[in-house]
């Protein structure tokens, strides 16, 4: 019954979306039973039909961006703008965002404005309502940190590419095992988040999954802007925020920070995080422009506590905590030499700066030429109590060390555009330090491993027949280099090369302004992360690999979709696609091993259905289905229990999922939303919260429909208060098998611009 929940959904809102039209709502049968009551009724809904159109054309007239992002360097974008429904908002877009949205078709734009209200307030919160991204966090808050946080359909993170602003996030973590921390990621000074699913075309490439392209919010040239929020919720969750910014001519400026603090719902789940942004630009007056940006983000974390009677699933125990304070839950590992498992009082601090300095020069009357530098400099320091050892763990980790650059020439002649880039990053730890009272006595040892990045691209749009059709072929080369560092070294670690080219085509059609379709199809090649490097040649993997060839992942990704704005005003879109992954690399941070098996092969398709019925009410649906199957592991048997060996899918991929919301709008701007989330149930491997001591069981996840609540009151002043509530029944379920979600949360937050 639960399967045919997402499909169903979308059906009654593409059905009843136009019969619940203004028009169509004030019928002849109504008015002729009672003719005075039609009349009142219709004049109230043509004078809130008026309010709603006065409102978007102040919208559409408004120009945010007089001296914004600048698609030429130096000039500013003169920006129309146009509303444009994202889920339940009407959200003001310019020029520059229609060009990014029509030369990326497969690109969802994500606006604060969408941002889910609840107790977490990283990336991966503000994910969790898009089709064909699954989050699974461990605790909702502040352990988003390890391969399995984020899944954008069905490619972890070592497969998804961050960006911010076009330059890369990602960190190499060959020690710990990490790749993208989700809670060092700020959003505070974040105008829209790109969630590019899979690889249309050459820009974008070692990133099967897709790319996370965080843009900063725009300058106005008008006068400063200031905003601050603040906030709190259930389990101590304390928030605060700060951004100002202003253009007041060729120089511009922002600043941004805040503060996050909660005591978590899971045992030594406590989290603090603080970050400050700073932005300085000029445009020079031959048509240059010249950006510089220092980000520093640190974050104080408790790693979860194991707090079950019993391991095994299996036991009447399992679900009974041993401190009744905390829900029954796995606890988190702690990698690189900690223990393992976590005690009581266990924590990291983490923290990490990152610079960013850019040039932007136009070329003549129809080029520009980009070039940009980045640098990456952060520690971690772990402690563990293991006080049933009688032993402390407690090591500084020098762990991001990486910086790279890049630079891309964009040429248009009358339509058609040429592109041509190249990035090279050097991804590395710096080694790590035992501390004093560490047992193991004071050390330190050099960097463990690196990865040496060089991509090149070249890519065209080319407009044909008006413009209506537009043809995008591609290449892009990637030329990889494993590094073993002096403890590399140690370890057994080799020098490592490999490259790989990647054609691209992609195929749009616009019919017509509000109708788009799209088809591509890329050759798919990524490139191994660190930690596989790392895992596939160390002496203590669980498995001697070193021997075994290890290659580049290498398929086909074929995709599609087509979006179109009905003249109900329903905005309609269907994305389907089809990935074979030759080579597919499998890593288990269980038993430490990272090698390639055959294939792995994962289809499915995704479709959204947005709808103003106007008299201030919209809704939207969205679902996705999703299917994998995996063959030719060679060393699953030595994992996997003998009677799960015949389990041949992708782990944790759920196959269907579906978001629906509702929201009630007054002409004053208050505003009440619901929304309700179903996930079906999924297989997933479990080790009974063990490493290296037991064999990986195939394990069932419950399906769960969750219900939150939104309200937004504007108190006018440039103020906004906010209330949600989350999981309003309280219904008990999962995003990670083992951990918990939480129960029902309530928050509340006051906003305030100048």
């Amino acid at each position: 019954m639960f399967r045919k929940i997402p499909i169903v959904l979308c059906a009654i809102v593409i059905a009843v979306g136009p019969a619940l039209s203004p028009a169509a709502i004030s019928g002849p049968d109504e008015a002729s039973a009672a003719p005075n009551r039609a009349r009142q009724k219709e004049r109230q809904e043509e004078r809130q039909q008026k309010q709603e159109q006065e409102q978007e054309k102040k919208q559409e007239k408004k120009t945010k961006a007089k001296a914004g992002e600048k698609g030429n360097a130096g000039k500013a974008a003169e920006a129309k703008e146009e509303a444009k429904y994202f889920q339940l908002d009407a959200i003001v877009i310019d020029v520059i965002e229609k060009a990014r949205d029509a030369e990326t078709p497969n690109m969802s734009v994500v606006k604060p404005e969408l941002f889910p209200m609840t107790i977490g307030t990283s990336l991966d919160t503000a994910l969790e309502r898009q089709p064909g991204v699954d989050v699974q966090r461990i605790q909702e808050i502040g352990t988003a940190i390890d391969d399995d946080s984020i899944k954008i359909r069905g490619m972890s993170s070592r497969r998804i590419k961050v960006l911010k602003n076009g330059r890369p996030l990602n960190a190499p973590g060959a020690a710990g095992g990490y790749f993208i921390d989700w809670t060092m990621i700020p959003l505070d000074n974040v105008d829209r988040i790109e969630v590019i699913k899979g690889v249309g075309d050459a820009r974008y490439g070692n990133a099967l999954g897709g790319v996370l392209n965080l843009v900063p919010k725009r300058l106005s040239s008008e006068r400063p802007v200031t905003e601050f929020a603040l906030s709190g919720a259930s389990y101590a969750t304390l928030g605060g925020n700060l951004y100002h910014g202003y253009k007041p001519g060729a120089f511009e400026y922002s600043l941004a920070m805040g503060l996050d603090r909660s005591s978590g719902y899971l045992n030594n789940g406590s989290m603090k995080f603080g970050n400050a942004q700073l932005h300085l630009g000029y445009d020079f007056a031959f048509k240059g422009r010249l950006t510089a940006d220092v980000t520093y983000a640190a974050i104080r974390k408790g790693f979860i506590v194991p707090n079950r009677l019993a391991k095994d699933p299996d036991s009447p125990d399992y679900l009974i905590p041993l401190d009744g304070a905390f829900p029954a839950s796995d606890g988190e590992y702690m990698y690189g030499g900690m223990g393992a498992y976590p005690e009581p009082g266990s924590w990291w601090k983490k923290f990490k700066w990152s610079f960013e300095g850019g040039y932007e020069q136009a070329v003549g009357e129809s080029g520009v030429l980009e070039a940009h530098f980045w640098k990456n400099y952060g520690d971690r320091e772990s402690y563990n109590t293991r006080l049933s050892l009688d032993r402390v763990f407690h090591k500084v980790f020098y762990e991001d060390r990486s910086w790279g650059g890049g630079a891309a020439y964009r040429l248009t002649s009358g339509r058609h555009t040429l592109q041509a880039g190249l990035d090279y990053g050097f991804l590395h730890d710096a080694g790590e330090r035992t501390e004093p009272d560490d047992f193991r006595g004071p050390s330190e040892r050099g960097f463990y491993s690196g990865v040496k990045n060089f991509e090149t691209y070249l890519m065209a749009d080319l407009a044909l027949a008006d413009g209506r059709v537009v043809l995008s072929p591609g290449v892009r080369y990637m030329s990889w280099r494993g590094v073993a560092g002096p403890s590399g070294v140690e370890e057994g670690i080799p020098d490592v090369a490999m490259d790989g080219w990647s054609p691209s085509l992609k195929l749009t059609l616009t019919p017509r302004p509000e109708s788009l379709f799209y088809f591509s199809v890329s050759r798919a090649v990524r490139m191994p992360a660190v930690p596989e490097y790392f895992w596939h040649y160390d002496i203590d993997a669980g498995v001697d690999t070193r021997a075994i060839p290890f290659v580049p992942e290498d398929g086909i990704m074929v995709q599609g979709g087509w979006r179109a704005q009905l003249p109900s005003r329903t905005r309609v879109e269907f994305s389907p696609y089809y990935y074979r992954i030759l080579h597919y690399i499998q890593f288990d941070l269980i038993n430490f091993v990272a090698y390639n098996i055959d294939r792995a092969v994962i289809w499915g398709a995704e479709a959204e259905v947005i709808q103003p019925f106007g008299r201030g009410w919209s809704a939207f649906v969205n679902s996705t289905v999703q299917w994998s199957r995996t063959a030719g592991d060679t060393f699953k048997s030595l994992f996997v229990d003998p009677t799960d060996l015949g389990f041949a899918e992708v782990p944790g991929l759920p196959v269907y999922k579906a978001n629906i919301g509702i929201r009630y709008r007054t002409p004053s701007n208050l505003s009440l939303a619901a929304f309700a989330q179903y996930v079906s149930s999924q297989k997933v491997l479990y080790n009974d919260n063990l490493l290296y001591e037991t064999d990986l069981r195939v394990r069932t996840q419950s399906a769960y429909l969750r219900l939150d609540v939104e309200l937004r009151w504007p108190l006018g002043r440039g103020l906004e208060l906010a209330v949600f509530g989350r999981n309003l029944t309280d219904v008990d379920y999962q995003e990670r098998y083992g951990f918990p979600a939480a129960g029902r949360t309530v928050g509340v937050s006051l906003k305030a611009g100048l």
